[in-house]
């Protein structure tokens, strides 16, 4: 069996992380002198890419951060980032590493660099979110730099050894040997820098010179000069200031996107992971009783719910929280997740000793009680209002519910708090191990597992899976993710297709916003 991570509550923002494809692009953009802007929902608080794991973090360090490969977003391709070319096996993955790749400081990034921080993001005293996550656990770096060489091994099969490593983003050897300062700035290989950062406002990031090693050979020469991350929570301001040309690209999920649209504004979509709930299955929480977590979700209209959520724009998933491009396609989802029967969720509680009484549950002389926790105007209104009509259905049904919405800043505090019973926590990943830590192993503050969910058969066939190098798993991967389900420990019933309205730029998504290097002025190439 694989090892499981440990984590670090403090540092994860679980629910709001994107993972990304890592995705790729040819290059282009606007000329010199101009500058992007585009909306974020939040300030994510830190932009250290050793803890960092927001949505808005994710997104911003791609500019800043290049890893060892990318994916295309089109194919699924592995494709060259800093690495030019690699080989793998079972356990082990070598890559050979580009000479040209510059840190900000004019000095070339090397095998042994990158050596050490996977080393200090294995190293438990370092406490990184990141080990188990987008370094599988167990694995040793070893570097070769009269070679140029980085070969990394582990003691078990790791399927996603290549593909995942386009998750890491690379920290050069002054950031890594000065982590804290990362926070609100930046030392790596991407196309830019992280020159401003105004906390809750905006981050500013200048495009760097000489950049050639991006993605399958891009580089960043005809690339804005600068990007402006822009925080505006609200969709409706974030459409105004499209419309008024104070933004450039901005995600609108929710009803602006209608007058959008009329007035001509285009956009490109992105596939996310959007409705998903986590049940809290501590001993101390009754939702650790499947037969009250079977009740819970039957007695919801999750279709209802999600088309709320997504203004009816949404798409049933097919997979539990994996991003555009995913290694596995079988449907996990669909026939899985328990029909919304009002009567039948009466039942099954009744089954489970609870008695219904002046339209209230109670057991033992305890009411039937949940806290919600949920992402606020993380997302837009629409969650706000998605939230509360699943708090409607389940008063309705007699369930007590008390709503608490997190932001980017508080949602690592909340969820990895424990002190709620079910989560609305969207998690995106690339690859379908990434999610181990969140469905398997330790809880807070040993691990990732915020649920404290126990799956055994999805523990059975996550095993099976691990032992099958990259794709050949995807039967053992879809049935263990299937049962994940099956039994409402986690229940994904919505995927938004995000539209990223722009005036006047193009750009490609992959699941973790616009890849940098293909951003370009309308009519560039």
């Amino acid at each position: 069996m694989r090892r499981l991570p440990r984590g670090a509550a403090a540092a994860v923002a679980l629910g709001l992380f994107a993972a990304g494809c890592g995705g790729t692009g040819s290059g282009g953009g606007s000329g010199a002198g101009d500058a992007v802007t585009i909306a974020i929902p939040g300030d994510p608080g830190n932009m250290n890419p050793l803890t960092a794991l927001t949505s808005s973090a994710v997104t911003m360090n791609r500019f800043t951060y290049d890893s060892l490969i990318k994916i295309n977003p089109d194919d699924g391709r592995i494709v060259s980032g800093v690495a030019e070319k690699w080989t793998s096996d079972a356990i082990s993955a070598t890559f050979t590493i580009r000479r040209d790749a510059m840190c900000d400081n004019g000095v070339a990034l090397t095998p042994s660099d990158i050596a050490a921080q996977y080393a200090y993001i294995a190293d438990p005293a370092n406490k990184s979110p990141l080990y188990g996550l987008m370094v599988p656990a167990g694995v040793v770096a070893t570097a070769d730099d009269a070679a140029g060489t980085l070969t990394l091994k582990t003691t078990e099969p790791a399927p996603f050894l290549v593909r995942g490593s386009s998750m890491l983003p690379l920290v050069c050897p002054t950031g890594l040997r000065a982590s804290d300062t990362l926070t609100h700035a930046s030392d790596g290989t991407g196309p830019y820098r992280l020159t401003e950062v105004v906390p809750g406002d905006h981050f500013t990031f200048t495009r760097r010179p000489g950049y050639t090693w991006g993605p399958d050979g891009a580089d960043n020469t005809r690339s804005p000069e600068r990007v402006v991350f822009k925080v505006i929570g609200n969709e409706s301001t974030r459409a105004n200031l499209l419309l008024g040309g104070q933004l450039d690209i901005a995600p609108i999920m929710g009803a602006d996107r209608s007058r959008l649209t009329a007035a001509g504004v285009k956009f490109q979509t992105q596939r996310d992971p959007l409705g998903m709930f986590v049940f809290n299955e501590a001993a101390n929480r009754v939702t650790a009783d499947p037969q009250v977590r079977m009740a819970l979700i039957t007695a919801l209209n999750l279709k209802q719910i999600g088309a709320v959520a997504t203004g009816g724009k949404g798409v049933a998933p097919r997979r539990l929280g994996v991003t555009m491009g995913p290694p596995c396609t079988d449907d996990a989802i669909t026939g899985n997740i328990p029909p919304h029967d009002v009567a039948k969720a009466a039942e099954t509680l009744r089954e489970a000793g609870w008695k219904k009484s002046g339209g209230h549950w109670s057991k033992d002389g305890k009411q039937l009680s949940l806290s919600m926790a949920y992402p606020g105007n993380t997302y837009g209104t629409q969650i706000v209002a998605a939230a509360e009509l699943a708090v409607k259905q389940w008063t309705s049904f007699g369930v007590k519910v008390d709503l608490r919405p997190t932001t980017p800043s508080t949602n690592a505090t909340i969820l990895m708090g424990g002190q709620w019973e079910v989560a609305w926590a969207p998690l995106g990943v690339t690859t379908p191990d990434q999610a181990i830590p969140f469905f398997a192993g330790p809880p807070p503050p040993n691990g990732l597992n915020f649920g404290s969910l126990d799956n055994p058969e999805y523990k059975r066939l996550m095993a099976l899976a691990m032992a099958k190098p990259d794709t050949s798993g995807c039967p053992e991967w879809t049935a263990a993710e299937s049962e994940l389900t099956k039994r409402v420990d986690v229940v994904t019933f919505m995927d938004s297709m995000t539209p990223y309205f722009t005036r006047g730029y193009n750009f490609q998504l992959d699941g973790g916003g616009p890849i940098p290097t293909t951003l370009r002025k309308v009519g560039e190439r």
